[in-house]
């Protein structure tokens, strides 16, 4: 907090063409009682009244004005944003900031939102935009941003007045909350779910759960970007990536796929700090795309081929729901997945456990003999959607079989933190699930080790 107990909040604007905009906007937030700083993010000129000043946020990574000032609009609003952003980060070290807000149109938002995703998941930022109703994940990346339409992105008027009014005043009482102690101790897991493995997480959760843990389920839809940032910062101490999905959507460049803005990478987070970490191809048997109609004609045709497996032999992808359809992989898209997942966890420095099911890895990856309701697909619709069992051993999929064989030759044998387990089961069958929270449990309790579990039904020998 501020002085006097205040929360001090850094309202941003690019000063010299919105100056008149940012001066209200903090009025009203010293009005709900909190102390301002106006931070100027200008691209054309420098305003000379700014409680931090574009020079000074722009010393923050060594950048001159005039570099500013004479480029284009996008290497501007890069390098302010990135100065900004690191400018933003020593205030929130120093605790001289307890809250961000901006008022601006599109280029002030595209940097305004930049210095914001600096800053952690749950410290207060809102953004006020006139492009609030349109397509907004590039400036949210994979940050809780707020966006408020102000209607208009310059004037002061009796609309704009009263949406001022009301983003100042959330402002405010998001920063005194967030300096509020919590009384959330307990420790945090997270399992990483699509709609087709929720059984198995569910049931993982409950297990973690009873043992006294909170549980935060990430759906594979970009958010998984947002588990490893936690997992950096300490917040997520136990990981659960039953699905992985993420990936596949990352290959084919799926609009559920992790935002191009974030700066990390997927499934490396546990592995940097030593968390322990349960990881699993849920999902990696197909790509969440679009409505089918925005699919590219590329993979259309190559389902006609048969080239990708299709549902049911009938040369079209299947079709999730109106706005999701499936992509699924080849052979040769699965070694590529696969050999990404192995080469990430040969650097897991805490106890980790690559565990592959053989007979499928998802409601929609399984056999009609496996199938029913409370497993997510019903086995009068037959095998699911992406189903494709190897020849030579039927019961098991194809994609595990060549993904297994990835695993074996490109696995580091020397890093005792690893181990790769094979199971004769599916990625939703109770003694799958078991295995998994065994495993969890003998991490936690600091008795785990590489070779485990291979004496458990169903648990094949390397």
């Amino acid at each position: 907090m501020g002085s006097d107990s205040k929360p001090t909040i850094v309202c941003m604007g690019i000063l010299n063409i919105k100056g008149d905009e940012a001066k209200y906007l903090a009025g009203e937030i010293r009005k709900k009682g909190a102390d301002v700083k106006i931070m100027d993010i200008g691209l054309g000129a420098e305003s000379p009244w700014a409680d931090i000043p574009l020079s000074d946020v722009l010393a923050a990574d060594q950048v001159a004005k005039d570099d500013v000032f004479k480029a284009t609009r996008a290497e501007a609003v890069d390098l302010v944003g990135r100065a900004g952003a690191k400018r933003i980060m020593e205030l929130y070290h120093k605790g001289e900031v307890d809250g961000v807000i901006a008022w601006a149109g599109s280029v002030g938002t595209s940097v305004a939102t930049r210095i914001m995703r600096a800053l952690p998941i749950g410290f207060p930022k809102i953004m006020m935009c006139t492009l609030a109703a349109g397509d907004v994940g590039h400036w949210l990346g994979n940050k809780d941003i707020y966006i408020v339409n102000p209607i208009s992105e310059k004037g002061i008027n009796r609309v704009t007045d009263q949406i001022v009014n009301n983003a100042a005043s959330a402002i405010v009482a998001m920063a005194r909350a967030a300096s509020a102690p919590s009384d959330r101790h307990r420790p945090l897991v997270a399992l990483t779910a699509y709609g087709t493995t929720t059984p198995t997480v569910l049931k993982c959760a409950e297990h973690m759960e009873r043992r006294g843990w909170d549980t935060i389920i990430i759906h594979q839809v970009g958010t998984g970007a947002t588990m490893e940032d936690l997992i950096r910062a300490g917040q997520i101490t136990a990981v659960y990536d039953i699905t992985t999905g993420e990936l596949s959507n990352n290959m084919f460049g799926s609009i559920y796929g992790i935002s191009k803005d974030w700066e990390g990478e997927r499934l490396t987070a546990a592995s940097a700090v030593g968390a322990p970490q349960i990881v699993c191809p849920g999902g990696l048997a197909q790509c969440a795309w679009g409505p089918v109609e925005t699919m590219p004609q590329a993979f259309l045709d190559e389902y006609e081929a048969g080239a990708r497996k299709s549902h049911q032999n009938s040369g079209k992808p299947y079709v999730h729901n109106e706005a999701v359809s499936i992509v699924t992989p080849t052979l040769d898209e699965t070694k590529t997945l696969a050999l990404e997942v192995i080469t990430k966890l040969n650097h897991a420095t805490g106890p980790t456990a690559l565990v592959l099911p053989m007979r499928g890895w998802s409601a929609y990856d399984q056999s009609a003999d496996l199938a029913t309701v409370e497993r997510g697909w019903a086995k009068e619709k037959g095998d699911g959607p992406v189903w494709w069992p190897d020849p030579d051993k039927p019961n098991w999929s194809i994609r595990a079989t060549t993904m297994w064989r990835v695993f074996v030759d490109n696995i580091d044998r020397g890093n005792v933190n690893l181990d790769l387990i094979r199971c004769d089961m599916h990625l939703l069958d109770d003694a799958f699930i078991a295995l998994l929270n065994t495993c969890m449990s003998d991490m936690l309790d600091k008795k785990w080790r590489r070779g485990m579990y291979r004496d458990m039904t169903g648990v094949l020998s390397d």
